[in-house]
């Protein structure tokens, strides 16, 4: 312990009695925490000066005008609130000055908001089928890595700014439009409408219902008489009934006109609606609901018409005219729904040249309703004319084969078969509107039952709301609080583990070029390799203890950074330098210059990837597996932990992890030493003699 402490006093006594070697090893102490104070000033707000970065702000929105004559142009009120912004230096310019400017580098960047800005925000049906960028950002990419990164940023918030503002009049100019058409609402009195009629429908449903009961009672009348007249047949001479074949005949005609009649009652209406669409006729939401009101009323005698034929010993006539009803059924809904659609375009507010694209596409459809009822006539008329047709051959063959009499009376047995199976059609029929009439009636007790409700009546009141706070509101329904846990004042305090560490490495690696490693031994007496190595590892460690002082003072003391617990950070530089003087001087020690060297080389290493300045896991995957064999990630946490709070017992684990690469250090200089003395020996022989190194 006597030679430790002789070699420990004789190394300061000497530097104190020779000025320059005092002056270096002032110097020795103050350079580290220089280059620590100015490197963490430097980062200390990194970001606070973003509003001298310059990026040009062009719009060539031409603007869109209102349906009251109004021109809003949404791009230039953005160009005049985002240039009043201090964050970043937002330039108006014109195009072809800042695509110049962008190259020239006079800006970073450049924002430009596209022609149909405003006219997508105020009208969405355009804006869908727009294949123009709304903005385009423009950046010049050879400026500054950062700076490219807060240009983009910059752009990103400008962008999304841009978005709540497309929203917020979207959402605005929806609820005008709902307060618009709530305005005048009087929910009572709509309720009563609906009402009424729902139970007009249930009436009506109800007539249908009687109906179908009458006909099903003429069908069981008409099979008996048929059944009673094929007994008839079969009792009287075939002479009577050849001459009853000519008036059935007749009766074919007089049931072609009375079918025919609807059909072409059907296409007068028809006619009508597709002359009064050419005729240029107003097409306004009252027209449409007439036109599908008369399409209805078509569809119901459609129905009633179709209800009538037989679903069995159908013949070819009788399935083409039921092809053609079903088409021309398709056809009218068809109609229905393009009337529907219509009524929502015009109720939006259609321009004159969308009003008139409705209207042809109305007439061409109405077209082709009318060439369907045309085909259902001819049908009827195919039918009927089968049906003289077949009479005429019944006579013939009644005329001149007598002896077949005793046939006629099947048929007519046949004719009353395909009633009866008719009566079971009108059946389901009936059930099918009995059953719909009592949904509709339950439907219009719900109905009057709600009519006390205030649900309705609230969600009309709400929908009378202030449209600008609907707009801001669910434009931006989210707001996001950020809470800090273990809140750092700024980013130079952030930064300050890192650089305070990187100082202390260097100051130690300083420490091992300028003071000599190996301590004489010949004033001593009987010094050994141990007593000497920690003689002058405690000249290291005092110099190295007094750097540490001095970077962690100036931290907190000159920059102002703001610490938690100032004698744990204290604490954490002193533990720091010692392990950083027992690796350093050690390796140094050992080595020689070998392990000068290796000593950089490990700084260079720690620089890049101990995590101190960007997170692990985005750095290269090789750093994630090898930062842990290297001690600045600890002395980086346990200082983060002394600045920013203490999280449990992380201080003294970080320390103790710390501390492992003190006792390599040890390890190395007292024990690896002794086999590599005389290599290490031979190898700086070797490098003197060559006159260079």
């Amino acid at each position: 312990m006597k030679n430790i402490l002789s070699i420990f006093t004789d190394d300061l006594t000497s530097i104190a009695k020779h000025f320059f070697a005092f002056i270096i090893a002032i110097a020795l102490c103050v350079i580290p925490a220089l280059y620590a104070w100015f490197n963490i000033f430097s980062n200390w707000d990194p970001y606070g000066g973003t509003g001298y970065i310059s990026i040009a702000l062009v719009t060539r929105d031409r603007g869109y005008t209102m349906p009251d004559g109004e021109v809003r142009n949404e791009g230039r009120a953005i160009v005049d609130e985002m240039a009043a912004g201090t964050s970043i230096n937002w330039v108006p310019a014109d195009y072809t000055e800042a695509m110049e400017g962008v190259r020239a580098g006079r800006y970073y960047g450049a924002l430009i908001l596209g022609e149909n800005l405003s006219r997508n925000m105020y009208n969405l049906t355009e804006a869908l089928y727009d294949q123009k960028p709304s903005i385009t950002f423009v950046q010049n990419a050879k400026t500054n890595a950062i700076a490219n990164k807060i240009t983009e940023t910059a752009a990103s918030t400008a962008e999304h700014n841009i978005q709540l503002r497309y929203l917020g009049i979207l959402i605005e100019n929806l609820f005008n439009r709902i307060d618009e058409t709530v305005g005048d609402l009087d929910t009572e009195e709509n309720m009563n409408e609906l009402i009424r009629l729902m139970k007009k429908l249930e009436e009506k449903l109800e007539e249908y219902c009687e109906l179908i009961d009458a006909l099903q009672r003429k069908n069981i009348e008409m099979g008996g008489n048929l059944h009673a007249a094929g007994d008839n047949i079969a009792q009287v001479s075939l002479q009577d009934k050849i001459d009853n074949l000519e008036g059935a005949k007749a009766s074919v005609l007089t049931t072609q006109y009375t079918l025919l009649q609807p059909v072409w009652e059907i296409q007068r209406k028809l006619a009508e609606e597709q002359e009064a669409l050419q005729n240029g006729a107003n097409l306004s939401y009252e027209h449409l609901q007439q036109l599908i009101d008369s399409n209805n009323e078509v569809l119901r005698n459609l129905a009633l018409m179709e209800a009538g034929l037989p679903k069995e010993n159908r013949s070819a006539t009788v399935v083409a005219a039921l092809a053609a009803m079903e088409q021309l059924e398709t056809k009218l809904k068809q109609i229905n729904d393009a009337c529907k659609a219509a009524q929502e375009v015009i109720a939006a507010g259609a321009t004159p040249e969308r009003e008139n694209e409705l209207r042809w596409g109305l007439i061409n459809m109405l077209g082709g309703a009318r060439n369907l009822v045309h085909n259902l006539e001819l049908s009827i008329e195919r039918i009927c004319k089968n049906m003289t047709e077949d009479l005429e051959t019944l006579q013939t063959i009644m005329t001149s084969l007598n002896i077949t009499i005793h046939e006629i009376p099947p048929v007519m047995y046949a004719a009353d078969g395909t009633l009866y199976a008719l009566n079971g059609t009108l059946k389901q029929v009936g059930d099918l509107l009995s059953d719909l009439r009592d949904e509709v009636k339950t439907l219009t007790e719900r109905l009057e039952e709600a009519k006390d409700d205030k649900t309705i009546e609230s969600l009309i009141e709400m929908l009378h709301g202030d449209p600008e706070e609907f707009a801001v509101f669910l434009s931006n329904p989210v707001e996001v609080e950020t809470v800090g846990i273990y809140p750092v004042n700024s980013y130079g305090t952030a930064m300050t583990p890192f650089y305070s560490t990187l100082a202390l490495w260097v100051g130690c690696v300083v420490l091992a070029a300028v003071i000599k490693v190996e301590a004489d031994g010949r004033r001593l007496k009987n010094a050994t390799h141990a007593e000497l190595y920690w003689g002058r590892f405690l000249t290291y460690s005092f110099f190295g203890q007094i750097q540490s002082f001095i970077i962690i003072w100036g931290d907190m003391h000159l920059l102002g950074v703001e610490c938690s617990h100032p004698l744990l950070f204290y604490l954490a530089g002193a533990v720091t330098s010692f392990v950083f003087v027992c690796l350093i001087y050690s390796m140094v020690l050992t080595f020689g210059d070998v392990g000068k060297a290796v000593v950089v080389v490990v700084m260079i290493l720690q620089i890049a990837g101990s995590s101190g300045s960007y997170p692990i896991e985005i750095l290269p995957e090789i750093f994630s597996k090898v930062y842990l064999f290297f001690p600045y990630p600890y002395a980086i946490n346990a200082m983060r932990e002394a600045i920013c709070g203490l999280y449990r017992y992380d201080y003294l684990i970080y320390l103790g992890q710390l501390l492992v690469f003190g006792v390599l250090g040890l390890f190395v200089g007292l024990v690896l030493r002794m086999p590599f003395h005389g290599v290490n020996e031979f190898v700086e022989e070797e490098m003197h003699e060559s006159g260079v190194l």
